[in-house]
This record gives C-alpha cells, sequence and structure tokens, in this order.
C-alpha cells in the first residue's frame, strides 16, 4: 500500500493580476464604487486538494484526490485543469446537480496581505459517503484538509468528519488533518469545537 488520498476541499481559484498598482496603494485605489483596471487573471484549482494532493502527485507519490464540485461551468473549469495535468487524479472527484462549485476570489496586492472571497459551494455538502471505500483501499495514508471551511464537516458537533476518520482508521490507514481558520464571524467561527 503506497498511495496517498488527499480528501477534501477543493476550489477553483481566480486571482487577478495587481501587480501594476503601487505597492502599499491599497486604501487608495481600492475605494468603492470605483472601477479598477487589473491584469490578467490566473486560474488554478486551490483548497487543501489542489494545494496538498498536486503536490504529492508532482513527487512521484501515488496519489487520489477526493473531493466534490458542482455540475456547472466552474465545476467543469476544475475538472479540465485536473485532467488536463494527470487525468486518473479526476477519478475521485464527484459532481453534485445540487450545489455549485466553491471558488475563491484571491486579492493580493503588491505590499499588502492577501485576503481570500470565497463561497464554499459543494465543500459546504461533503458528508462521510462522499468518500467510497474503493477510493481508500492500496492506500497508506488518508490526509483530509479545512474542515472548518466545510459546513457539513462541522455541523452536528462534527459528526461526519468523526465517521470518516472512524471508517479510516478501521481499514489501518495513517491519518493526517489539516486545519484552517474561519471567519470568526461565520457558522464555523462560532461552531463548538469541543
Amino acid at each position: 500500500m503506497t498511495r496517498r488520498n488527499c480528501c477534501r476541499h477543493l476550489c477553483l481559484d481566480i486571482i487577478p493580476d495587481l501587480s501594476a498598482h503601487a505597492a502599499g496603494q491599497f486604501d487608495s485605489v481600492f475605494q468603492p464604487g470605483k472601477l479598477i483596471n487589473v491584469g490578467a487573471a490566473a486560474i488554478s484549482t486551490g483548497g487543501a486538494v489542489s494545494n496538498t494532493g498536486w503536490r504529492w502527485h508532482r513527487l512521484g507519490i501515488d496519489t487520489r484526490l477526493i473531493a466534490k464540485v458542482g455540475s456547472d461551468q466552474l465545476g467543469q473549469v476544475v475538472r479540465q485543469i485536473v485532467i488536463s495535468n494527470a487525468p486518473r487524479l479526476a477519478d475521485g472527484i464527484s459532481s453534485s446537480t445540487k450545489t455549485s462549485t466553491s471558488y475563491t476570489v484571491v486579492i493580493n496586492p503588491p505590499a499588502v496581505t492577501v485576503s481570500f472571497c470565497i463561497t464554499p459551494g459543494a465543500n459546504d455538502d461533503f458528508c462521510a459517503d462522499d468518500v467510497r471505500d474503493e477510493d481508500l483501499r492500496d492506500a497508506c495514508l488518508f490526509h483530509f484538509g479545512y474542515p472548518p471551511l466545510m459546513a457539513g464537516m462541522f455541523a452536528d458537533n462534527g459528526s461526519q468528519l468523526a465517521e470518516i476518520f472512524r471508517r479510516v482508521k478501521s481499514l489501518g490507514l495513517t491519518t493526517s488533518l489539516d486545519m484552517a481558520l474561519p471567519d470568526p464571524n461565520s457558522a464555523a467561527g462560532h461552531a463548538n469545537c469541543t
């Protein structure tokens, strides 16, 4: 068993090029109601599945990505990005007609701390049933990323997340959990984490 499974938070990152704006001028440039010219946007996958799973794959480690996207245009873009780089990695990405694909607009002007505008989309609907037994076979490591950004993972005191980890551990896999800091004013920021 050598494969690593990288599970969950997956989104489409849209990163406008803000390098034409002077460093440290964020407050004067980004005014309410003002039209701001920006450069071309970089489009990529983001989230724990992309950030960790892709790196493992690029290092030559047999990897399976486990995630969910919507059956919308953004979901098609996510799948195209994955397939264009490694077709087999898309096998564990399911689609849902009941939700939209998660996306993030990354605001990263020069000399200013990066900010993220995110819609959780399909990440909020992810549940224990989305981790299929066949996705876990022949694996040695199961990595789960960003449960505080996924409503289904922190709801009901994290019962879905606990169920996933119970099942994965019963199969003898080593586990790791990658947390993220949610907006303190969001439902995740008020979730009972004890």
